[in-house]
């Protein structure tokens, strides 16, 4: 269809079961398409001098009125008679926006980053928080100004601040995957990190695992932390009885509270704190004798089955018998009102402070769960699968625990 542009003209227009083309009679190229949907949108067409037909959105009607859209037209047939690709033009001044928009630490993470991240990490809200709490100073620089010596002074001054090697090179890694996302998607040129080493590290780690004379303070100071919670409810409903009101319940369980047996399930199985947080009871078999490690809940991302042991089955049966209103997706150590736990620092710390054993953290029971495998005699691979490790570099920490590892190794040599 051929006509003169105008307001009236494009008002009276009605839209059709497909798309319908008005040209211009004035101005060569310009025209206006009228959408099935309704929409009414002003375009320029021309051809390249290798004969290719484009078409230059000028803007979509009533937002731009027949004189405005005119304007545009004449603007746009002036730069194609001066053979510029006002297309390419568009696209590379729309991605250079983008470019700018997204150009700052910031406003990546928050505009494109965040938005994968929660699609892809399980951990995603952790890993952006911990990148906006380390590069606090950094967000408003754009990312093509970090500069390898911004990060070996940042580096360095974590470290004089009292930072592990394994911290800071933990928290350069997640920086580091941000930027590697900004490059694939070319919001940057190049990796500022390119090059860069990691800090050399210990590789054994920390092994901090119980003695004998410690595991039975530990389990001591259970029993006894159980005991001295009867005894003050004991003493409180005496308060209460004299004051004639209604005591609370009695104490009678055989567990208090879920404290002790999540810490006898750590001691026999290894798992991480996380992993027994998120343990269903669908999760357990206490007939098989098995437990499984949900991969969506593993930090490794992958499912593993965890035998029990005789200590963790009459655990789980006896804290299974004093559980109450429990179905299979019920958590098996459940906070308020049922939901997952989230913590349990405040009842770990009095414990360990009362035992007067301050520098073993929790997850140092996972530790002393492998410590003894190895110790006694059981193969690093097997260890590795009962700790859900992708591979071994992570157990050799605990290769030197092995009986006479060593020694025997060196009567090898003896004639």
């Amino acid at each position: 269809m051929h006509a003169k542009l105008n307001q009236s003209l494009v008002v009276g227009l009605q839209p059709g079961p497909r798309d319908i083309s008005v040209i211009d009679t004035r101005l060569r190229g310009f025209e206006l398409r009228v959408r099935a949907s309704g929409a009414k949108v002003w375009g320029y067409r021309h051809r390249l001098p290798d004969g290719r037909q484009r078409r230059f959105v000028l803007g979509h009607f009533p937002g731009i009125g027949a004189t405005e859209a005119r304007r545009r037209a004449l603007e746009v047939a002036g730069d194609v008679a001066k053979g510029i690709d006002v297309v390419s033009r568009k696209h590379s001044l729309r991605a250079e926006g983008v470019r700018l928009r997204l150009s700052t630490l910031g406003s990546f993470l928050e505009k494109r980053y965040q938005s994968w991240a929660k699609t892809h990490l399980r951990t995603a809200d952790f890993q952006l928080e911990r990148i906006r709490v380390d590069f606090a100073d950094w967000l408003e620089k754009p990312m093509s100004d970090i500069a390898r010596w911004q990060i070996e002074e940042w580096r360095r001054a974590r470290i004089e601040a009292g930072n592990t090697a394994v911290t800071v090179n933990r928290n350069l890694q997640r920086l580091q995957a941000v930027l590697s996302k900004a490059v694939e998607w070319k919001i940057i040129d190049h990796h500022p990190f390119a090059g860069l080493r990691p800090l050399k590290t210990d590789r054994s780690g920390r092994v901090r695992y119980l003695q004998e004379h410690e595991e039975a303070n530990l389990r001591a100071g259970l029993l006894k932390r159980e005991q001295k919670m009867r005894d003050q409810r004991e003493s409180f409903n005496r308060w209460r009885i004299e004051r004639g009101r209604k005591p609370f319940p009695a104490r009678t369980e055989e567990f208090v509270d879920h404290l002790r047996p999540l810490v006898i399930v750590a001691l026999n199985t290894g798992l991480r704190r996380g992993e027994l947080f998120n343990l269903k009871w669908q999760d357990i078999n206490l007939d098989t004798k098995w437990m499984d490690v949900q991969g969506e809940t593993a930090k490794s991302g992958q499912t593993r089955r965890v035998p029990l042991n005789a200590e963790a089955i009459a655990i789980l049966a006896g804290w299974l018998v004093q559980a109450s209103e429990i179905d299979r997706n019920s958590h098996v150590f459940p906070g308020v009102d049922g939901d997952r736990l989230t913590t349990i620092a405040t009842a770990w710390r009095g414990l360990t402070k009362t035992i007067g054993m301050t520098d073993f953290r929790f997850h140092d029971l996972r530790h002393h769960f492998a410590s003894r495998l190895v110790q006694s005699g059981i193969d690093l691979n097997t260890v590795r699968e009962l700790l859900g490790h992708a591979d071994l570099d992570m157990v050799l920490r605990y290769a030197h625990l092995s009986p006479d590892r060593l020694s025997m190794a060196i009567e090898k040599v003896a004639r």
